[in-house]
């Protein structure tokens, strides 16, 4: 995965936040029905497609659904279909990384 790719999958984790990716990691296909972005903003299988049914593209539908551009969702299909295994590492290391850099529990002593 190149520095580009890197950075547009991290635009669209970022907009997702931690949550929304750990659920996207549980996403077993590859169509809008079941795959990462479907899993990930409605947490079920079909949701997402039956949210879609009106006639539009779907990467415009999904864009301002997570506040990203068309282009970051549209490399996300793609990084998903053709690269799931280097999309969920990347996925792992910047939820790593996210637990770190935000609080998870109260302050002890404040």
């Amino acid at each position: 995965m190149n520095p580009k790719e890197k950075a547009l999958l991290t635009t669209a984790f970022e907009a997702l936040g931690p949550e929304r990716v750990m659920r996207g990691l549980k996403a077993t296909g590859h169509s809008w029905n079941d795959c990462f972005l479907a899993i990930a903003t409605c947490g079920e299988p079909g949701a997402l497609a039956r949210e879609m049914e009106k006639p539009r593209r779907k990467e415009q539908f999904v864009g301002p659904l997570i506040g990203v551009p068309v282009q970051v969702v549209k490399e996300v299909v793609r990084l998903w279909d053709d690269d799931e295994q280097s999309f969920r590492s990347l996925a792992a290391e910047w939820l790593e990384l996210s637990r770190v850099a935000v609080p998870t529990g109260p302050v002890v002593g404040a």
